[in-house]
């Protein structure tokens, strides 16, 4: 009877002063972020001398220590992080191991808890058979070596955000502890790493908390009831600089604190107290900051709780899965292109089984050299070439590309791998069907820590050309995909995986209208390539790990372009220069990503990625000179201007010279809005390949480098 009226008594204080901090908050600053108290939770029919509070991931669950009673409780909320809603749904005894206990932590699944208290002075780990469910099947695994050497009254066990790392705080040293752990979310093994004493600022040192992100630090002192706030230069660290920022007095409603915790945001504060056996609530006007000084933007940063599209290797993740779909889809629509360009350039050919073999390094000189070499020769001959059906030709198109890409600050190295293999059949002079199989590899690179994807992809087509009246003539394909992603990402030590399929419909139309005078053509087009990709829904495997909702791109670009090309024979020599202007609406449309933590399914996140809806004018301009067999000359320049205001210029010019000695030289000059140069030189000794190469680009900052190789096939 006598603690009711006391806690009547309490309440009717905190009323009162309730009314006090209301018309504080109107006469002070705007921006101050003075904790303002919401409600206080009775726990006294459970327990006396309550220890710490845990919430589960996503608030709907609390846990609390009972000291006296040697249990770990269990409550329900039906309001998220409002204790107010709390019912206790069960209780574990950790009597036969600690007998005076103070403290629970769990790992991010909840399928591992961990106890410490004043009596054993050691850390108890526990497994769960279902995460955050003291109704599970509770089994003891192992405890810590002792402590006591550091801490004699272990009051609170925190983890670090790839528990790596274990704190302990205690009343008797008034120090926070750091150890290392040889696994994570394993306390077989300890190994202490710094103990920073709190002494300077408190008496009774007994709960602590971090906020999201280990930069800063929340103690409450049981002597002095308030809350101090620290910040760390290092994230989680106490070997970095920790410096006391402030604090907060919680002594109008708990003047015996024991524990302090925050909801997954920073937005509420909670405080344990003994005085009344209770929690209380505040709520934080800004995020982890509980000082009267303003409010900064930076004071609640990113964590495995934090807002994942400001992760760039998840960005990165989420842009390179588009990059690949229209990528695949381009390879796709181009390599048929690419074959009805050459039927129509060797109409007069009875066959036109034709490979296509290429390899491309971002480089010109490498991919010049590859074109001269017997490699590609051998590459590119078919042992189906006389075996084929009456009429039918086969043909293949195959590269292999490496290409670094810088996006908002993520790099990103994409090698890729794609083989067609199609078969057609001339019906007559202008008019030809097809079909043909693609499979192609990707392995893209996001950033620096090894976030990526593994991805193979397969596709069939059909393809066909119509003649027209008025010599028009009209292409069209049409093809059906499938890309399987083996996604990889990495956060800190921290590694997710998942697989993730696509799945693809594309097609292309292009009008024709060549008009030739002696040995040049001029040729008129209208084109539209589109395509439409579904991603699957897919969720990653491991800590703090993401589910991706389905998601859907659209890729397309229609354009007009009138192209030309001529031939000029000399006696020894021959020019053909070329050109094309083109005029294009690029209608790409993807669809917003959307995501979110698979523990805490109520909250989703976006990310819109902006689609390339813009109109965009290229122009093409070059020549290919060629001298015997011994000199090539090949230059074009290109712009491509956009109606969001960027533009690219890019030129190349590369000149290969074979001499009389079977010498290789080669020199190139190409780039967009960084030029860079290279040479190379090739020669054959006695069946010894020697290859060396120099390549300078002209940015301050570029590496310079130089190969010397020497080879030799058996």
């Amino acid at each position: 009877m006598k603690k009711k009226i006391k806690n009547c008594l309490k309440k009717l204080i905190i009323i009162f002063k309730i009314n006090i901090l209301i018309f504080a908050s109107y006469t002070s600053s705007a921006n101050a972020a003075v904790p303002v108290f919401v409600d206080t939770f009775d726990i006294s029919g459970q327990t006396e001398a309550p220890g710490q509070l845990v919430f589960n991931n996503d608030g709907t669950k609390m846990f609390l220590t009972g000291y006296g009673v040697k249990k770990v409780f269990e409550y329900a909320l039906s309001t998220a992080y409002d204790v107010s809603t709390a019912s206790i749904t069960a209780n574990y005894s950790v009597s036969a191991k600690e007998t005076a206990l103070n403290a629970v932590a769990f790992n991010p699944d909840g399928t591992k808890m961990f106890i410490t208290g004043s009596a054993s002075d050691k850390i108890h780990q526990y497994s769960l058979s279902t995460g955050f469910d003291l109704t599970s099947t509770v089994t003891f695994v192992k405890s810590s070596v002792s402590i006591t050497a550091q801490e004699g009254n272990p009051e609170v066990i925190l983890f670090n955000d790839d528990g790596t790392k274990i704190y302990i705080t205690g009343r008797v040293s008034d120090a926070v502890h750091e150890y290392d752990l040889g696994s994570a979310y394993d306390v077989g093994s300890l190994t202490l790493v710094t103990s920073f004493s709190m002494s300077s600022e408190t008496d009774i040192t007994e709960g602590m908390t971090f906020n999201d992100d280990g930069t800063k630090l929340f103690m409450n002192d049981l002597q002095f009831d308030k809350v101090f706030q620290y910040s760390l230069s290092t994230a989680y660290s106490f070997e970095s600089t920790v410096t006391l920022e402030g604090s907060f007095s919680i002594a109008d409603q708990e003047s015996h604190s024991q524990y302090v915790a925050f909801n997954n945001d920073g937005t509420k504060m909670y405080i344990v107290g003994n005085n009344g056996d209770d929690i209380t609530e505040y709520s934080l006007s800004c995020a982890f900051h509980i000082l009267t000084t303003a409010c900064s933007s930076s004071s609640s940063s990113s964590s495995s709780t934090s807002d994942p599209t400001s992760d760039s290797d998840v960005i990165g993740s989420i842009k390179t899965s588009a990059k690949l779909s229209k990528n695949v889809i381009t390879h796709s629509i181009n390599s048929i292109s690419n074959r009805l360009n050459f039927i129509k350039n060797n109409r007069s050919n009875k066959n036109l089984s034709n490979q296509n073999i290429n390899l491309d390094f971002g480089n010109p000189i490498f991919t010049s050299m590859y074109d001269a070499s017997s490699i590609s020769k051998k590459l590119n001959q078919s042992p189906l070439k006389n075996k084929l059906p009456e009429g039918w030709s086969m043909w293949n198109e195959g590269t292999i590309s490496l290409s670094k890409i810088l996006d908002d600050s993520t790099k990103k190295d994409i090698l890729s791998n794609n083989f067609t293999i199609g078969f057609d059949k001339k019906i007559n002079e202008n008019e030809i069907k097809g079909f043909a199989f693609q499979v192609g590899y990707s392995d893209i690179e996001v950033g620096k820590n090894g976030t990526g994807s593994d991805s193979l992809n397969y596709n069939f087509s059909i393809y066909r050309t119509r003649p027209l009246e008025n010599n028009n003539y009209i292409e069209s394909l049409f093809g059906i995909g499938l890309i399987k992603n083996d996604l990889t990402r990495v956060d800190g030590s921290n590694v997710l995986s998942g697989k993730r399929n696509d799945k693809q419909l594309f097609g292309s139309f292009n009008l024709n209208k060549p008009i030739k005078k002696n040995n040049f053509t001029i040729t008129p087009s209208a084109k539209i390539d589109f395509g439409y990709t579904f991603l699957d829904s897919f969720a990653e495997q491991g800590t703090d790990a993401l589910k991706y909702s389905s998601q859907e791109i659209e890729t397309g670009i229609a354009s007009l372009g009138l192209k030309f090309d001529g031939l000029t024979n000399f006696n020894n020599s021959k020019i053909k220069p070329f050109g094309s202007l083109t005029y294009g609406y690029d209608f790409t449309d993807i669809s917003s990503a959307r995501l979110n933590y698979i523990n805490d399914t109520g909250t989703t996140y976006s990310y819109n990625q902006n689609g390339n809806k813009n109109h965009v004018l290229s122009s093409k301009l070059g020549f290919d000179y060629s001298f015997r067999d011994n000199l090539n000359i090949f230059s074009n320049y290109n712009r491509t201007q956009r109606s969001s205001s960027d533009h690219t210029n890019s030129i190349d010019l590369s000149l290969n010279f074979k001499s009389k000695r079977e010498t290789e030289y080669a020199m190139s000059l190409g780039g967009s809005e960084d030029l860079s140069a290279g040479f190379n030189l090739a020669k054959n000794l006695n069946g010894f390949d020697l290859k060396f190469d120099v390549n300078q680009s002209f940015q301050d900052t570029s590496d310079k480098n130089a190969h010397v190789s020497l080879s030799t096939k058996f």
